[in-house]
């Protein structure tokens, strides 16, 4: 690693969950972000992604600017013998965290939709999860050494409904309550295991979907990524900024379930009206 000297974060960090890390949706956005950090903290990594040429430019820049071992695997999460593809590239390696933040998000009515781009967005936000997290989370047991980690990428969007987010919302309820219950369950195995809520995040994903600017305030996806790496093994699910969370917690506590919804739906309304 040529970059500068590990803190005390990245010593824990490579410690506790090296040597090597897999990360889903590598490419671009939080996941482009979750390889930069763990690159810079001393993993090697296999970065797993669908778009090729943005695959292979973050992985030369890595390699480049940190000197590390990594893997780029080209995968389309969403199709259903995916892990046939994967498993024989990631053979020998002693994969001890995985960062399952690949997903598909799009702002718009439900009904007008494909049922094919519906299916693909169910199965890389929870097919894909689940199975991975079942493969790789057996595979630490068998090693045996009692040190692991699972970052489960869910969404604000899990804590509630709203119109024009229907689908995504959905599984990223699912994301949260699987990783919360994972949490329980695999701790005295020496798996610590997390639910990641990142709120409006500043990448591609999001600036694709044509936000109004000035409508809601946007976090950097570096401190995003970082408070994820920070809570990992302290709780079952973090919803990132302090600020956020304070506001969340008093609206579910005063405002029925209906009027949190519809809330949300005028917001979601208001920041992305000409994705409508």
């Amino acid at each position: 690693m040529n970059d500068t000297t590990a803190s005390a974060l990245d010593y824990r960090l490579v410690t506790r969950y090296g040597p090597w890390a897999l990360v889903t949706g590598a490419a671009k956005g939080l996941g482009a972000e979750f390889s930069n950090q763990l690159a810079r903290e001393g993993f090697s990594l296999v970065l797993v992604d669908v778009d090729r040429p943005a695959l292979e430019a973050q992985r030369e820049a890595l390699v480049e600017r940190y000197s590390c071992d990594i893997r780029s695997v080209v995968l389309d999460l969403s199709r259903e013998d995916f892990l046939s593809d994967l498993l024989p590239q990631i053979e020998g390696l002693a994969i001890n965290l995985l960062v399952n933040n690949a997903g598909i998000a799009k702002i718009g009515s439900f009904l007008p939709q494909d049922k094919e781009f519906l299916l693909s967005q169910l199965h890389v936000n929870t097919r894909a999860v689940m199975l991975l997290t079942h493969e790789m989370g057996n595979r630490m047991l068998a090693r045996g050494d009692r040190h692991g980690g699972i970052i489960i990428v869910s969404s604000g969007a899990a804590w509630a409904g709203a119109a024009m987010n229907a689908n995504y919302s959905a599984t990223k309820a699912y994301d949260l309550i699987f990783a919360e219950s994972l949490w329980d369950e695999l701790r005295d195995e020496g798996i610590d295991v997390l639910g990641f809520m990142p709120t409006v995040t500043d990448t591609p994903g999001y600036q694709s979907e044509r936000p109004a600017t000035g409508r809601v305030a946007v976090m950097s996806a570096e401190i995003t990524v970082r408070q994820a790496l920070e809570a990992l093994g302290k709780s079952p699910s973090l919803f990132v900024d302090k600020r956020t969370r304070v506001i969340h917690r008093i609206l579910r506590t005063v405002l029925s379930r209906a009027a949190l919804i519809k809330l949300g739906s005028k917001s979601l309304r208001s920041i992305f009206r000409e994705a409508r």
